[in-house]
């Protein structure tokens, strides 16, 4: 399943689950980057504000730990609609809006405040 999402800066992300593991695509002059969590770029203000116990540990080491942190909360949720609504409720904390959803064998859905469209296609 992907989900595609915009940002408040304009920027785009496609998080998509594939067996479990779950990849962020993002678009850059474009490209576009495939990656999964270990190479997600993350803010050191966000990790304290999502985890307060890492303030003061040197940045590698906070990544680090708030990356493992999600995996294993991720790896906790074993039925996949689940997953996809944990992943949308967190980026919509962060000010992510959800733009679109394509379930395997489906085409793209739109949203539209909150509200998913019917494929017109």
């Amino acid at each position: 399943m992907k989900l595609g999402f915009v940002g408040i800066k304009g920027d785009s992300v496609i998080l998509e689950v594939v067996g479990g593991k779950l990849f962020f695509n993002t678009f850059s002059n474009g490209l576009i980057q495939r990656s999964d969590i270990d190479g997600l770029k993350l803010n050191p203000a966000g990790i304290v504000k999502e985890f307060p116990d890492l303030e003061g540990k040197p940045i590698p080491e906070m990544k680090r730990e708030a990356i493992n942190r999600f995996k294993e909360k991720f790896k906790k949720i074993k039925n996949k609609k689940d997953q996809i609504s944990y992943l949308k409720e967190e980026l919509l904390k962060v000010g992510y809006e959800l733009k679109m959803i394509q379930e395997p064998g489906h085409r793209d859905r739109r949203v539209k405040n909150g509200n998913v469209a019917s494929s017109n296609r």
